[in-house]
């Protein structure tokens, strides 16, 4: 590997015979160097090529988004006693 940096996961598998799931588990757990930054591993929602963490940018900001969308309908008690549901105070 060290004369081919640029190598990416699947060119890697080739050479070897190492299967796919048993690199992209040791590329995953960070058991290359940074120097060989082309190993990739799929993104745990879209199985999308990438490089770092769990979710590649576009499951991120799609669960982000979601999240956020959640958080805006949980009813949130307030410090006066009030619930608010939306925007919408309720007391109780």
């Amino acid at each position: 590997m060290w004369k081919h940096p640029a190598t990416h996961t699947h060119q890697l598998s080739d050479a070897t015979g190492t299967p796919m799931n048993l690199l992209t588990d040791w590329v995953r757990a960070g058991k290359f160097p940074s120097t060989y930054n082309q190993l990739d591993y799929p993104c745990e929602s879209c199985q999308s090529p990438i490089y770092a963490g769990r979710l590649c940018y576009s499951c991120l900001g799609t669960f982000r988004t979601a999240a956020l969308d959640i958080q805006t309908r949980i009813p949130r008690r307030s410090a006066t006693g009030l619930f608010s549901i939306a925007g919408h105070a309720k007391s109780y």
